[in-house]
């Protein structure tokens, strides 16, 4: 049986990278139908995908891109923008193989090189006999063992060895156990390792076009050194050449001691990956624009998945209470007004105890850009998704003495419904004796947008 090492040419990177860009883009499924709404994304650009899965999540990237020509500017611009929107930077990982221009594509527009990883494979022709050491048992996670199998992995990703390059990410448990769910609802397979009838370890595997892609391997601390890994390797490097894989892959930090591991068993090194990372423009810079934009001042408005405390700035635009802000700044949806990828505006949208209610609970558009259409787009927005919920009815509140604010939601559509007295006040965290055009601020105005919820054949016709 041939155990030679492998020689990666440009064919077989491709292969490769267009396998990892369909998982991924499996796994930021999976996230979405988990999840609900439209939160996350999987944009195809070039050959390769850009996908987003959840704040803080693995799967936010771009991946594949290289192989099958150069992405344009305008697609780039579209997919920074929707991390941008989501408070998360864009982030890019290239194989050496691929073609150089991306790469200088990409430094081009403010990415620069953060970390690496490396891609190892190993050729499988035939049967492959697995290993177990003695007191080791590796098997199919069972349904009943799926929650078992999540901790120890996410115990063992807590707990790296230290060995070798650092990661550049680190993510939170939470952020784990949903990753390692969405690659099992995506087709992933985990494999449960029992050290003496206790859960020591796991790993996954997925099968695709001929590649065994090994994911998600760990190692409860107490259980290492034990011959844990080996044996979850062997089971499932032996199940995919049973399934007529010609090659498995796995992915490592450079010098890892999971790169260690894999080498012993007989994989080389086949190609590294630059993971190339744009960050998140801070509030109100300047966003990077290339030439064929054709309308840098055109603002799109998105649902936003990122951090809160990245819209503070925007939110304390329309809150005057900072006791108030904390109370809800984590609450409900909000959508962002982007120009580029720059943040100019902001709403937050609640539920209210009536089903068919909804409140615009804060909302600001940055001075700069103000009277100039941005804040009806948010609302236009806002209305489209409470109709999209069969909601009946759009409430909001402003100061009386806000005689700006009571003059654009009537502009809106919005009619005046109650008065509220005395809602600003030192006991609600407001401090006395603040005027708003000379007014002082003691009252609060409601005000409603009925509303005409859109019904499923039209919402059908209309592609949403």
């Amino acid at each position: 049986m041939n155990r030679g090492p492998l020689f990666c040419e440009v064919a077989l990177a491709r292969r490769i990278e267009r396998a990892e860009a369909q998982l991924m883009a499996a796994a930021a499924e999976a996230a979405r139908l988990r999840r609900g709404g439209d939160a996350g994304f999987v944009m195809r650009v070039a050959d390769g995908v850009a996908t987003f899965a959840e704040d803080g999540s693995p799967f936010n990237k771009i991946a594949g891109l290289g192989f099958d020509g150069v992405p344009d500017a305008t697609a780039l611009d579209e997919i920074e923008r929707a991390f941008a929107a989501r408070g998360a930077p864009a982030q890019a990982e290239v194989s050496a193989l691929a073609d150089p221009a991306v790469g200088a594509l990409l430094t081009a527009r403010g990415y620069r090189l953060e970390s690496f990883e490396n891609v190892l494979g190993l050729a499988l022709d035939g049967v492959y006999e697995r290993v177990s050491p003695p007191g080791i048992d590796v098997r199919v996670a069972r349904s009943e063992e799926l929650d078992a199998w999540l901790d120890v992995v996410a115990d063992g990703f807590a707990h790296p060895d230290g060995q070798g390059v650092p990661s550049h990410e680190d993510f939170p448990r939470e952020v784990l156990v949903n990753a390692e769910r969405d690659f099992a609802t995506a087709g992933v397979v985990p494999y449960i390792a029992l050290h003496d009838g206790t859960v020591a370890g796991g790993g996954s595997l997925r099968v695709a076009d001929g590649i065994a892609q090994l994911t998600g391997a760990a190692t409860a601390p107490a259980h290492r050194r034990r011959g844990v890994q080996t044996a979850l390797l062997s089971a499932r490097l032996a199940d995919a050449a049973a399934a007529g894989c010609d090659l498995a892959v796995v992915t490592t930090q450079p010098g890892s001691r999971s790169q260690q591991n894999v080498q012993r068993q007989g994989f080389h090194l086949l190609y590294t990956r630059a993971v190339l990372v744009r960050g998140v423009p801070p509030m109100g810079a300047v966003p990077h624009l290339e030439a064929s934009v054709e309308s840098p001042d055109e603002v799109s408005v998105v649902l936003y998945d990122g951090p809160r405390e990245a819209l503070r700035p925007l939110f304390e635009l329309a809150e005057d209470s900072p006791t108030q802000l904390d109370s809800y700044l984590a609450d409900g949806q909000v959508l962002v007004a982007l120009r580029g990828t720059d943040m100019v505006g902001h709403l937050q949208l609640l539920e209210t105890s009536q089903a068919d209610t909804f409140e615009i609970k804060n909302m600001a558009v940055r001075p700069d850009v103000q009277r100039s259409g941005v804040g009806s787009r948010l609302v236009r927005r806002a209305i489209e998704l409470v109709s999209r919920e069969s909601g009946r009815r759009l409430l909001v509140a402003t100061a009386a003495a806000d005689i700006g604010n009571l003059r654009f939601y009537q502009r809106q559509g919005f009619r005046m419904r109650t008065i509220e007295r005395d809602a600003f006040t030192t006991r609600t965290g407001y401090e006395p004796d603040t005027l708003i055009d000379g007014i002082e601020l003691r009252d609060r105005v409601w005000l409603d947008h009925p509303l005409s919820p859109r019904s499923a054949s039209d919402r059908s016709s209309q592609g949403t």
